[in-house]
């Protein structure tokens, strides 16, 4: 088999332990060469299933819908974490900060991951404007910074005043911990809290191009929905900070669609 190309959004690194073990886990499932694709922002990764430079991917919410509408994409799995398969975007601010409601953003900084990224941008800012806020006003400066992770670290230091990412609902909150590309010890809970919420959000999910070999898809569904190799699944479980992966379900599907119109 040729070699195959594992598509991968930017996560603030250029690479490291999790994904590599996760090529070689796939590279020696299928013995056979695997080359990372790691797209310059979020719309390069549904470029490069267009062009046919993708055959396997981790693919965040919004680009999943996208690449599905245009058969450019086959979902296999879909991330499990906190025991479910949908998530929240939060706009957090410094534990200390001032900023408490809505009615605090007058003029205030803040970093967005992606205009392609669902909790890091598009459904936040959505949910914003329909609370009837001004966009206009209450944010002064609106920085990109490419992954949730940067995100974390431009509010935590300083650079904004506020930002947008990703976390899991409980009755005492939002939970951001270990959120997903996040980096290794995800975001500072103790650092950081939650100004706004809004959701759910449908989780990433692993999907191949429709022109991949079937031995890949089968491969893939085997080792992430049963645990065969379990090598496969334990190094897709951490790189994606996952606690399992579940099945697509039509439910899934339809939150997927709702969010390209979004």
């Amino acid at each position: 088999m040729a070699a195959l190309r594992f598509g991968l959004i930017p996560r603030g690194e250029a690479g490291d332990a999790r994904e590599r073990d996760f090529v070689a886990a796939v590279a020696q499932a299928l013995s056979c060469e695997v080359e990372v694709h790691r797209a310059a922002d979020y719309r390069m990764v549904l470029a490069g299933l267009e062009q046919r430079l993708v055959d396997l991917a981790w693919l965040p919410p919004i680009v999943g819908a996208r690449a599905i509408r245009a058969n450019l994409a086959d979902v296999v799995a879909t991330v499990v974490r906190y025991g479910d398969t949908s998530y929240t975007t939060a706009l957090v601010t410094r534990a200390d900060s001032e900023i408490r409601t809505l009615g605090d953003l007058r003029n205030v900084r803040v970093a967005w991951v992606d205009r392609e990224s669902a909790s890091g941008y598009a459904v936040l800012r959505h949910a914003l404007a329909k609370t009837g806020l001004r966009l206009t006003d209450a944010f002064s400066q609106e920085i990109f910074v490419r992954s949730h992770a940067a995100v974390a670290r431009a509010v935590i230091e300083g650079q904004v005043d506020v930002g947008a990412t990703c976390g899991h609902s409980e009755a005492s909150g939002i939970r951001l911990a270990r959120s997903p590309f996040a980096g290794d010890a995800g975001l500072a809970g103790a650092e950081l809290r939650s100004v706004f919420e809004a959701g759910p959000i449908p989780a990433d999910l692993f999907a191949v191009h429709p022109s991949a070999p079937a031995r890949v898809r089968t491969m893939l569904e085997r080792a992430l929905l049963n645990g065969i190799p379990d090598r496969v699944h334990a190094a897709a479980r951490a790189l994606t900070f996952a606690d399992a992966f579940a099945a697509p379900t039509p439910e899934h599907r339809r939150m997927l669609e709702a969010l390209v119109d979004t």
